[in-house]
């Protein structure tokens, strides 16, 4: 089990509006499986989980059924679940998977993406660099989904987003466990994503499918030279 006192951790930035304590113990708990201080196979007990966190079960289990659907845990019992484990090859099947999304969803973003939402994608950029020099992983892979997010979001097609959504979250707990001992250049992670926004403020769409494809699959090569 964690470390350290879930009720007293300052909440992620993701977490800033927060409206509710199933909320609060789903993000708690996402963030706690993502960076491994809750490591594959632990098991998460409701009434232990309910006893931490000062709250009731109700907002646990609330949780831990949003936690089952993002893949981040398995119910085997009717009382507790466990922190999921997924091997590598099926881990490259779920990034192949979301580079397919993901091209198919910016081919339509680049026809009407405007300059503002060109510059929306910018800012996460910076973000990402902030947290690249400050070495926090975490905070990268979060603007790095974000900005993924973004941009199937833009394409308008609400569809792509319900498939993409629950990957989104596995390829982001494998980012921050994988790319520090595959990929520790955390700049060049953040600053790849330039010719991404790029190919789109040029409104070009199938330079912005290749750079999207190539820069989702590129640790691959670097796992298995």
């Amino acid at each position: 089990m964690w470390q350290k006192d879930l009720s007293l951790r300052t909440p992620h930035k993701r977490d800033v509006q927060i409206t509710s304590l199933a909320d609060q113990v789903y993000s708690y708990l996402r963030l706690a499986i993502i960076s491994s201080e809750l490591a594959p196979g632990e098991k998460l007990v409701e009434l232990d989980i309910a006893k931490r966190m000062s709250t009731s079960q109700g907002p646990v289990r609330e949780a831990l059924q949003r936690l089952e659907r993002d893949g981040l845990v398995e119910r085997k019992a009717r009382s507790a679940s466990y922190v999921t484990s997924i091997p590598m090859d099926e881990m490259y099947e779920l990034f192949a998977v979301r580079a397919s999304i993901e091209a198919f969803a910016i081919r339509h973003t680049a026809q009407h993406i405007t300059p503002e939402q060109c510059s929306q994608l910018d800012s996460l950029i910076y973000d990402m660099q902030k947290a690249a020099v400050a070495n926090d992983i975490i905070r990268l892979a979060e603007f790095d989904m974000g900005l993924h997010r973004t941009i199937v979001e833009l394409s308008g097609r609400s569809s792509l987003l319900r498939v993409w959504n629950p990957l989104s979250t596995q390829c982001e707990r494998f980012i921050v466990q994988s790319h520090p001992i595959h990929y520790p250049d955390y700049v060049e992670i953040a600053t790849r994503h330039t010719v991404i926004v790029d190919a789109l403020r040029a409104h070009d769409a199938e330079a912005a499918v290749r750079a999207v494809q190539e820069h989702i699959m590129l640790i691959w090569p670097k796992i298995n030279p």
